[in-house]
């Protein structure tokens, strides 16, 4: 038993090694997290963007019910306080009123809304392509 207790009072904590061995696996874990955390973070942007798009389209709904024509820019919906400003997910900054909706035979489409990371390959996306959900495939 004092053997015991004098050997325990011989060990002074970690070696060089060990602590070196404990920082170098933490570090690995650190980085596996923050590259999963990017991705989960890219992934809500890109769908925030596609919520924007479905937002537009039900403005553009409304607009339609109370007698507008199309095709109607994005600025007239929200003069005609059917939209509110949304902002780009990934600069927080207004998308403008650049954006225009068009109604055809395969329902609405919109063209030119396009955020900072993420573009609506050509340019125009059909209301179906939107409630598809796709997010990788509509964010090219």
């Amino acid at each position: 038993m004092k053997k015991t207790i004098q050997r325990l009072k011989n060990e002074r904590g970690l070696t060089l090694v060990e602590l070196l061995a404990v920082i170098v696996i933490l570090a690995i874990v650190a980085i596996i997290a923050f590259v999963f955390i990017g991705g989960v973070i890219d992934n809500s942007r890109k769908d925030a963007h596609i919520s924007n798009a479905q937002q537009v389209i039900n403005a553009a709904k409304l607009y339609e019910t109370g007698g507008g024509t199309f095709p109607v820019e994005v600025e007239e919906l929200q003069d005609g306080n059917y939209l509110e400003d949304i902002l780009d997910p990934w600069t927080k900054a207004s998308y403008g009123k650049k954006a225009s909706i068009n109604k055809g035979e395969n329902g609405y489409t919109i063209t030119g809304f396009s955020a900072s990371g993420c573009d609506f390959g050509n340019g125009a996306v059909t209301e179906s392509d939107i409630n598809d959900g796709d997010r990788d495939t509509l964010c090219k």
